[in-house]
């Protein structure tokens, strides 16, 4: 995070040691006056640069390695660069806007145009946000680059030095080709480099928007086709894509805005150095500013336009994803409704038959020995709690020591611990033995009979 007084020196806008090397472009001028051809110097040391300082012609070029690294020079070796051509303390702001970052600090902040004079030079200095597309990671990026420019319009001279965010970036290499090519348009014309930096970087805005505006469109169609009663194609995924399309669309008019004040600024210091009669190039000059200024226009309204529209896009989408969530409580609800029905219903129907059970469970005893078992003492005591007895028809069925079970549910034999005496055993699937010697407890009595039919009879 930046201090508080945000100087050049705590914003760690250098480096320890070079690892881009500082690029120094020259065109000496000969002794009749005229432009020599353009040579070019890389120091990575003080001592390099020193020596190659003590020449009285030449210009400096200082690049990062990345737009959130630091810029490739030593603090010593820009104090010696800054000594060595009388630049100005106003030029402090510049490398300020370089430092080290690991989040998206002054993202839209830019150095305005500024303007001093020391004596009979001007000195201007600015910074310019654009996009560029990074080919390693197929993505646009915004990057920025700075600009200084000292002008004496007494001698035609002009000192520039240009910041920019990467080695050997677009902006340089033009900058290369134009020194070699145009040496001699360089003197006649002290804002070749304001037009080169601009021509070059302004442009890219439109691809920049039309690459944001490929990838909001299908999310957008789809958001419109969107039915809150159908399966949802688009999620809050897609939300947060929406809301990060439209802060970048939001960027752009900012953008404009800072650059389109630069052009006037621009303009506004043509004049005023041209003069009443300004050369064909000036008024040339003028013009292509203009056209900068209204292509500035028509990306901050194309830009608008796209972040109002994502802006009701992703309000849309908000709003479907809420309502479907809603239909999502509603259905669980309706499920929630029909389960308790289905429980109020089975507690009703336990209520209806557990008082009829509680009293059918209290009174089998009763039921089931004859009605009173006070007359009937001694299957009481026989049975030991146990009892065995089946009202059938209204009748108690007896048949001496047999006593035989009407009952059609349940078939076979089953096993009763014959542990009293007497001891009921059951002989087949409806009858019952008593024998009044008690058995090996460790076994269970078993007995069946082959005349359950003729003893059926017999009842």
């Amino acid at each position: 995070q930046p201090p508080r007084n945000m100087s050049a020196e705590d914003l760690q806008c250098f480096v320890e040691k070079i690892t881009e090397a500082v690029k120094i472009l020259d065109v000496p001028i000969t002794s009749s006056g005229g432009p020599s051809a353009a040579r070019s110097h890389e120091s990575t040391s003080l001592e390099d640069l020193t020596d190659y300082l003590e020449d009285a012609s030449h210009q400096s070029s200082i690049c990062q390695r990345n737009s959130w690294r630091p810029l490739q020079i030593t603090e010593p070796m820009l104090d010696l660069i800054v000594q060595k051509h009388g630049i100005g303390p106003s030029f402090s702001e510049l490398p300020s806007c370089f430092y080290t970052r690991n989040l998206e600090l002054e993202e839209v902040f830019g150095v305005p145009f500024t303007t001093s004079t020391q004596g009979s030079c001007h000195e201007v200095l600015y910074t310019l946000k654009y996009p560029e597309f990074k080919m390693s990671d197929g993505k646009w990026v915004l990057r920025q680059s700075g600009l200084y420019h000292r002008y004496n319009p007494t001698t035609s001279q002009s000192l520039y030095v240009l910041l920019n965010p990467m080695p050997r970036s677009q902006m340089q290499e033009r900058v290369t080709a134009h020194l070699r090519d145009h040496a001699q348009a360089t003197l006649t014309d002290p804002f070749w480099l304001h037009r080169l930096l601009l021509s070059t970087h302004l442009p890219a805005w439109r691809h920049y928007i039309a690459a944001q505006e490929k990838t909001f469109l299908p999310k957008a169609n789809s958001t419109f086709a969107t039915f809150i009663d159908e399966p949802l194609r688009l999620g809050y995924d897609t939300l947060s894509t929406l809301v990060g399309l439209q802060n970048r669309f939001l960027q752009v008019p900012v953008f404009m805005e800072h650059t389109s004040e630069l052009l006037d600024e621009l303009k506004e210091w043509l004049v005023d150095l041209s003069g009443p009669n300004p050369s064909r190039e000036n008024v040339h000059l003028g013009t292509e500013l203009r056209n900068h200024k209204r292509h500035c226009q028509a990306y901050a309204r194309s830009a608008e336009y796209l972040q109002r529209r994502a802006q009701s896009v992703a309000q849309l989408l908000s709003d479907t994803l809420s309502f479907r969530d809603q239909v999502e409580a509603k259905i669980q609800n309706g499920s929630m409704i029909q389960l308790n029905k289905s429980a109020v219903f089975i507690t009703a129907l336990t209520l209806l038959y557990l008082p009829s059970s509680f009293v059918a469970v209290s009174l089998s005893p009763f039921w089931l020995c004859g009605g009173d078992l006070t007359k009937n003492p001694e299957s009481s005591r026989d049975f030991n709690g146990l009892d065995l007895c089946r009202r059938i028809g209204g009748s108690d069925v007896h048949h001496d020591d047999v006593l035989l079970l009407a009952t059609e549910e349940r078939r076979g034999a089953i096993q009763v611990p014959c542990t009293q005496s007497p001891c009921y055993c059951r002989l087949g699937a409806n009858t019952l033995r008593k024998h009044d010697a008690p058995l090996d407890q460790s076994r269970q009595c078993r007995r069946r009979t082959e005349g359950i039919a003729d003893m059926t009879a017999a009842r």
